[in-house]
């Protein structure tokens, strides 16, 4: 990097306006006419008059004196203790001269921490660069630009940098071994070495004996730079939030709290999902036509009820049961929502407002569903399944709704976090169902703790 000239002054160019009638001639094209000085904002960033007013004059300064120091300290907190600098010239005719970041190297130190020695030392990378630290004073209007150090800080435990100057002939055969794999080992052998020294720690604190000053200097290092990491629980919240499912919660002490109402169906829709005919149709035994196994098997039971939330929670699962039956195949396992008067004639029976928002609500801007859709839309039908039959259904009516195998509908379940199995022998007696065929039925329960499938990590090639 080239240093600037002194007092070198930088022209700021001026560049006539040229006659608007004159171009608009020249090209046969008319112009917009350009907007006057009192449309334009009267607001000035901070030092703009500053430096339209005249000419930045910049001086470079490479005198003899003292130079800035350029710390940086990648993974550390800078502590706020005095230091002492080193110099060291980087050839035998600069020894007597004031140190230059051009003719030396620095080195800072400090023992002022209770626990850790810092030492500021050069990169080997910062051989080829040069590093500037540029200062500018609006009161005279110039730039002072000079050459500064650039150091890089680290720290030891004070403890451990006093055992490493003792003398090498009072450890023993193991600790000399220990440290050449420090040194020279691969990196296998480093690993074991960094693990053995981390369960060595962790053995005296567990059997209640005092912490050293090497350990506590670096659990107290630990626990500074990682305070203002994320939590476990924070994680986990943040991973299932970016999952096709509806938000979990996760405090929740009761299996159904985990997946309220209001989360499953948006207020707004809640509103408008009546279920005033099918109360009255169930309680007259009158005949209710459905094209779907699910809703067909449980509206006359929860129609004679007085459970409102669970009748709506019914309906609209029947809603985004022939929502998906309109849908188009847009292939790679995606769908796309057909247009709007398709649509409207294929759910005529549903308010309009309410097939708009259940569109909105599972369909791109382009009113194509990808994988990701696709997912969120079963996952959805899956919970509200659950709501229905009170947190324990049985998958094969969905399942056969929706045409699908049972290992795909198990995943759904299971990233809702619930428990797929088998029938009991006693749900099996309840059911009068035969071996062969209790066999092809799956359960899917929502228990407390929620078990959610762990992400698989590919490894790296």
């Amino acid at each position: 990097m080239r240093p600037p000239a002194r007092a070198t002054d930088v022209q700021v160019a001026n560049f006539p306006y040229q006659d608007e009638a004159a171009m608009a001639e020249k090209d046969g094209k008319k112009r917009k006419r350009q907007s006057t000085a009192a449309e334009t904002a009267n607001k000035k960033v901070a030092g703009e008059a500053a430096v339209n007013a005249s000419n930045i004059k910049v001086n470079f300064t490479n005198d003899s004196g003292l130079h800035p120091v350029l710390v940086s300290s990648p993974g550390l907190t800078a502590p706020s203790i005095p230091f002492q600098p080193y110099a060291k010239a980087l050839s035998s005719k600069h020894g007597n001269a004031v140190p230059n970041p051009a003719t030396h190297d620095l080195i800072l130190q400090s023992s002022q921490h209770p626990r850790l020695d810092y030492t500021a030392s050069p990169s080997s990378l910062d051989q080829h660069l040069s590093h500037y630290v540029a200062v500018f004073d609006p009161a005279t209007n110039q730039l002072h630009v000079s050459p500064a150090h650039h150091v890089n800080m680290r720290c030891v435990p004070r403890a451990a940098a006093q055992e490493n100057a003792k003398d090498d002939g009072r450890r023993t055969y193991a600790q000399q071994r220990e440290q050449l794999g420090k040194e020279f080992g691969t990196k296998k052998a480093k690993k074991a070495i960094a693990s053995k020294t981390v369960n060595a720690i962790t053995k005296g604190q567990n059997q209640g004996g005092k912490k050293t000053d090497v350990q506590a200097a670096i659990l107290d290092s630990i626990a500074d730079n990682t305070a203002d990491a994320p939590k476990k629980e924070d994680l986990e919240s943040d991973a299932l939030a970016s999952k096709p499912i509806p938000r979990p919660n996760l405090a929740a002490e009761n299996a159904e709290d985990v997946y309220p109402f209001n989360t499953m169906i948006p207020p707004g829709d809640a509103r408008l999902v009546q279920v005033k005919d099918w109360q009255e149709k169930a309680r007259t035994d009158e005949n209710i036509i459905f094209s779907h196994r699910f809703p067909a098997s449980r509206v006359n039971e929860i129609g004679k009820s007085d459970d409102i939330l669970r009748l709506k929670a019914l309906r609209y699962l029947t809603l985004l049961l022939e929502f998906h039956d309109a849908l188009q195949n847009a292939g790679r396992a995606g769908k796309k929502v057909p247009k709007k008067d398709v649509l409207s004639q294929r759910l005529a029976a549903w308010p309009g407002p309410l097939v708009d928002s259940v569109r909105r609500r599972f369909a791109t801007e382009a009113n194509e569903l990808p994988k990701w859709h696709m997912d969120n839309l079963y996952t959805h039908m899956c919970a509200l399944s659950l709501f229905v039959d009170g947190w324990t259904t049985d998958t094969s009516n969905l399942k056969d709704d929706l045409k699908m195998e049972n290992k795909q509908i198990t995943q759904y379940f299971h990233e809702l976090g619930c428990k797929v199995g088998a029938l009991t022998e006693r749900e099996r007696e309840n059911r009068k169902l035969g071996k062969a065929q209790a066999a092809v039925v799956k359960m899917a329960s929502l228990k407390l703790p929620l078990e959610f499938p762990k992400q698989r990590v590919r490894r790296r090639k």
